[in-house]
């Protein structure tokens, strides 16, 4: 008995090696940095889901002999839950879980109930028009975390304005200086500018203010406190 049940699990074990070596195989022709740890099954039977890191994050399928790629969302009619995007969110949670409040600049709120991480350009308009929100997103129990993402790109006016912040005494003050067009004194520091722009690439960030919660769900633009705050009670009541 106990010698038949340890063949099954044999045979499943290596059923199991092969099909992952299988898609190994077949991914690997087109994404060869996929390792056998972002390959796992999924409820759909003969499918299993394939986590791209680089140069985007991204979450793709494919058949179990390797040979079939889907791309798009899988949705459980049932629970009626998106189970790609719902990867996607917890995959940027643990990337966002990657950086410390040292780089951040933060405006906590005093009865803290939520975190949001947002991505945000001083040359932005939309960026300044959330700013001028900060004190009632903190009433809200809002606190908000700004990473930096100069829309232009390296060694541009916003760039620069941005590192002047990050590399500020009092970095607070500078972000506020910087969001009514006020300049700031450019002082050379290390800082997580560059940082920044490559964590939002991977985050598949397009523009700003972008803005992420505590699940990784996350909401692209401008949005009045009132309306944030019931996107994010939506958002993670979901997982509830």
């Amino acid at each position: 008995m106990i010698k038949s049940l340890l063949i099954a699990l044999t045979l499943l074990s290596n059923s199991a090696l092969a099909d992952k070596n299988n898609i190994i195989a077949g991914v690997n022709a087109y994404f060869p940095n996929v390792t056998e740890q972002d390959i796992n099954p999924t409820p759909f039977k003969g499918l299993y889901e394939v986590i791209l890191r680089s140069p985007r994050l991204d979450v793709i399928y494919i058949s179990e002999d390797g040979r079939y790629l889907a791309q798009g969302e899988v949705i459980d009619l049932k629970t009626r839950k998106n189970l790609t995007q719902s990867r996607l969110s917890s995959l940027a949670k643990e990337i966002l879980a990657t950086t410390t409040d040292d780089e951040k600049v933060i405006y906590k709120a005093d009865d803290e109930q939520y975190v949001i991480n947002v991505f945000t350009d001083v040359d932005c308009p939309f960026c300044r028009k959330l700013h001028k929100d900060v004190a009632a997103l903190n009433k809200l129990g809002i606190t908000m975390k700004y990473l930096a993402f100069p829309r232009s790109g390296v060694n541009t006016k916003s760039y620069y304005r941005s590192v002047a912040i990050w590399c500020a005494d009092d970095q607070k003050q500078a972000m506020d200086r910087g969001m009514i067009q006020k300049g700031n004194t450019l002082n050379e520091c290390t800082n997580p500018v560059i940082d920044h722009l490559i964590l939002a690439k991977k985050l598949n960030v397009t523009g700003t203010p972008f803005i992420f919660f505590e699940n990784g769900d996350n909401i692209p633009g401008y949005v009045k406190p009132k309306a944030l705050l019931k996107e994010i009670k939506r958002s993670l009541a979901k997982y509830q």
